[in-house]
């Protein structure tokens, strides 16, 4: 009996060693990543507190939260991936106002919304989300919002006074074009999540 549970112990670990927790992203690598650094700059000096600010290299656009899957999911996700790639052409994006969750006024995750694009971003969630339903895998959020996330926060020393500085400060209004979706694997360490590109797949010209 100790041998059989041992054994199914080691089986278990055996196979969670073979996961990866993943999602599917927009990486950022122009002046809309300048633009979010300067504005994490301006926060900063007002908003003070538990805060963890996202290190620029992890500024992403989630598309689609995968968790944890394992090597077979992961080649059925790549193959979905490539084909929705191949269907759209490239397109540009720009930045929005800044915003939180679950509002300004009880923030607890400060993001910078999506103006132009939004609606190419959204097209792209609700077919990986299709896709992703042929493969039994979980349904994901039930209501997708494009964001840029630039900061976690804890809790905040005194007054909550982000929707005075969201009525002052503002993006500036660049755009950078969408020429790829990518498969990140995100490490959770002591020193923060830790962002590894999986797969890529270019989007059609």
């Amino acid at each position: 009996m100790i041998y059989l549970l041992i054994f199914s112990s080691c089986l278990i670990i055996s196979f969670m060693g073979n996961t990866l927790r993943t999602f599917i992203a927009v990486d950022l690598t122009g002046e809309i990543l300048k633009e979010l650094i300067r504005l994490q700059s301006e926060l900063k000096k007002s908003l003070k507190g538990r805060i963890s600010w996202v290190e620029p290299e992890n500024i992403h656009l989630t598309l689609r939260f995968l968790g944890q899957i394992n090597d077979e999911q992961l080649n059925q996700i790549k193959k979905i991936v490539q084909e929705i790639a191949e269907k759209i052409k490239k397109f540009n994006i720009d930045l929005g106002v800044i915003g939180a969750f679950p509002d300004v006024s009880n923030p607890r995750i400060v993001w910078v919304g999506i103006n132009f694009g939004f609606n190419h971003l959204n097209e792209i969630n609700a077919e990986l989300e299709d896709k992703l339903e042929t493969i039994n895998f979980a349904v994901g959020e039930k209501y997708f919002h494009p964001h840029l996330t630039i900061a976690r926060i804890k809790s905040l020393d005194g007054e909550n006074i982000l929707p005075k500085i969201t009525r002052k400060i503002q993006p500036k209004q660049l755009a950078e074009t969408v020429d790829k979706l990518i498969i990140f694997q995100s490490e959770l360490t002591p020193q923060g999540a830790k962002y590894t590109e999986l797969f890529e797949a270019k989007l059609s010209k």
